[in-house]
């Protein structure tokens, strides 16, 4: 069935509820907090009305703001895991039935990850942190290649963010501390405005020890990391302007080679590692006010990442990866037409990857690979019938080339469809089919290192420059349901959830022959991954309150095992009460996961269910104490013996603390 068939179908079903709903009011709660999202449609909207799950997490509550690493805000996500252990190098996305190479991360709108094997990560400390944004399913019709599970979407702080109203100048000082990895760290930001300028600048820098696992293990580890970054908007007059960044991020570590392993061994020594990155990005804005056909956005960026590491007996690396990128997009509004209103978004995009190895690096090719693309998306919103929908294709045309291969040319085309009804004030429905892809990896592609040894036994990787691009297919329908003054008065109760099925091909998967000696890449026939997200939000003078579920199943159905990147059932569950105007808040979040269910096939022992619980305490200064911040968290406060999907045992009792001061 064709896509638009498809659309059809699911169009038609929806709009027969339509026909049969009672019209209905309800006058909007002032006390609503309505939780805005930009990347999921390349649109500002509310989160709530959007056809797909959206999960906006603001770097404000204790449990964010003493997170060890960027991807500690995510670890307690259903549906979402972070492979690898506590140290930042290694530390990895998987989410709906993907693993890192089909999520796509961005760090202000700046493309992130090296295909570096073990020891890839989101390298940006979460006090340059604002806020992070979890698009749920594909998204390659605004981000191209790479985005079929989703996209996790970072935002760092902004002048305009700290500063009060009247207030055009400030400083902020803060320190962080926890037990579980003995780490301890400060930074400070300066930021200011004037009529027609703002900027910030920042730094942070971290130390932190070995861990305590929750198996009583304590894992080796040694870490300093510094963070710096400077940005800022120059407002050149009501129709333009223009804005840049700097980011730079250094993590000198002492810990194993491959740092997603537990421990130390003879093939897995310690070394030295070194990890830099250094982000720069210039957008210029023009949108004037009266002219409904043009409001541009031009961005231009520049990502270098480089990872060293020598120890005794091991000898010295180096890895480099660059990423040059464009990307133009424009929109343009018809509201005037007779029967809907049209916001168009279209652009195109050009980004650059060269990797390159040096020393006595291995499985890290020489090579690089470039991408073209140009989309359109219309966003259509009917004037006589509460139903919008949204429509759109891309076209990505990749070329990636490397000494002693030919080159390999591939185009593709990601279209989606989708359709949102709200036929009362306070519910809504939703359906959409949308195609994705990935391009294969250049370790994918050209890797022809050795990959193990026993004995005298060698397996190398075989290179496999034929691999075709992942594909995806995803139909997802689902439902929202928001109330006002429900239970009491000035309460608020949001509820969401949806049901995906994502049908894969050319699926790339990892193919191992002991007999020949080899390992290559190799394109699968066909996989399956389907489930479920939910969320409830509800909110009232006296408490907040959030659940979120997420049940996902996958399986590689040419061979039948279970697709592993894959969290268990899990629910959580986050529980915040302020104590009157004391500004003091006390809080709970609970996370309950299922053991994981692979089946026989996949050969992976099963992981037992838990029951995680961190307590919170936190304080926001008035009067005399205005700026003060203070937040004290207890992670895994019942210090639970627990393990990851992958086996890996997860952290044990943790005291953390977070002091801020802002005048």
């Amino acid at each position: 069935m064709s896509h638009v068939l498809r659309l059809s179908v699911i169009t038609s079903a929806v709009l027969s509820v339509i026909a049969t709903a009672q019209a209905e009011t309800q006058t909007t709660s002032p006390h609503r907090n309505d939780v805005m999202t930009v990347y999921a449609t390349g649109t500002e909207r509310d989160s709530f009305d959007a056809p797909m799950m959206v999960t906006v997490i603001k770097n404000n509550s204790p449990e964010t703001k003493t997170a060890s690493t960027a991807n500690d805000i995510l670890r307690k996500i259903p549906g979402i895991g972070v492979s690898g252990t506590s140290r930042v190098n290694g530390q990895e996305i998987y989410m709906r039935g993907f693993d890192r190479k089909g999520i796509l991360t961005l760090v202000d709108n700046v493309r992130q990850g090296t295909d570096t094997g073990h020891v890839n990560g989101t390298f940006l400390d979460p006090a340059l942190i604002k806020q992070v944004e979890i698009i749920r399913g594909p998204s390659a019709l605004l981000y191209g290649s790479g985005a079929m599970g989703g996209v996790i979407a970072w935002e760092t702080v902004d002048a305009k963010d700290l500063l009060e109203d009247g207030q055009n100048s400030g400083f902020r000082v803060f320190s962080q501390a926890a037990t579980g990895d003995h780490s301890f760290g400060f930074g400070g930001t300066s930021f200011g405005r004037t009529e027609q300028l703002d900027g910030l600048f920042s730094f942070v820098t971290k130390q932190s020890g070995d861990v305590r696992l929750s198996n009583g293990d304590d894992m080796d580890n040694k870490e300093t990391i510094a963070n710096m970054l400077a940005k800022g908007t120059w407002q050149v007059n009501d129709d333009q302007k223009l804005s840049g960044q700097l980011r730079y991020y250094n993590d000198n570590a002492y810990e194993p080679k491959n740092p997603q392993d537990l421990n130390v061994v003879k093939d897995n020594l310690k070394v030295n590692r070194t990890t830099r990155q250094r982000d720069a990005q210039a957008t210029y804005y023009l949108a004037p006010e009266s002219n409904n056909w043009l409001n541009l956005k031009a961005t231009t960026y520049y990502s270098d990442v480089n990872i060293t590491a020598k120890g005794n007996g091991t000898p010295y690396e180096g890895r480099t990866q660059k990423t040059y990128g464009l990307k133009l997009d424009n929109k343009t509004h018809f509201y005037e037409l007779p029967f809907a209103a049209h916001n168009l978004t279209y652009g195109g995009e050009t980004y650059k990857q060269n990797q390159t190895p040096y020393a006595a690096t291995t499985q890290f090719p020489d090579a690089d690979i470039t991408f073209a693309s140009g989309f359109l998306q219309d966003e259509i919103a009917l004037k006589d019938l509460p139903v919008s929908f949204i429509i759109g294709t891309r076209y990505d045309h990749y070329k990636s080339t490397a000494k002693g291969n030919d080159d390999v040319k591939e185009g593709k085309w990601s279209s989606k469809g989708a359709v949102s009804i709200t036929p009362t004030d306070w519910s809504m429905l939703f359906a959409s089919y949308s195609e994705a892809f990935r391009a294969p990896t250049m370790m994918e592609m050209y890797n022809d290192e050795i990959h193990f040894q026993v004995g005298p036994f060698v397996n190398r990787w075989k290179p496999n420059p034929n691999l075709k691009p992942e594909k995806t297919q995803t139909a997802e329908y689902g439902f929202g349901l928001r109330f006002d003054d429900l239970f009491m008065a000035r309460d608020n109760l949001q509820f969401k959830t949806s049901y995906f099925d994502t049908k894969a091909k050319d699926y790339i998967n990892t193919e191992v022959s002991f007999l020949e000696g080899y390992t290559t890449s190799v394109n699968a026939k066909q996989a399956k991954i389907w489930g479920v997200d939910a969320s409830m939000d509800y909110k009232n003078d006296y408490f907040n309150w959030k659940l979120a579920y997420n049940k996902t199943t996958g399986k590689n159905e040419y061979n039948g095992q279970s697709i592993t990147s894959i969290k268990p059932e899990s629910v959580t569950s986050n529980l915040s009460v302020p104590i009157s105007n004391s500004g003091f808040s006390v809080g709970w979040l609970g996370e309950f996961t299922r053991h994981t269910d692979f089946n026989a096939a996949s050969k992976q022992p099963r992981q037992a269910g838990y029951a995680v619980h961190d307590f919170y305490v936190s304080y926001q200064g008035d009067g005399q104490l205005k700026g003060l911040g203070t937040s004290v968290v207890l992670g895994n406060a019942f210090d639970k013996e627990y393990y990851s999907s992958q086996g890996v045992p997860q952290d044990g009792r943790n005291a953390k603390l977070f002091v801020s001061f802002q005048w």
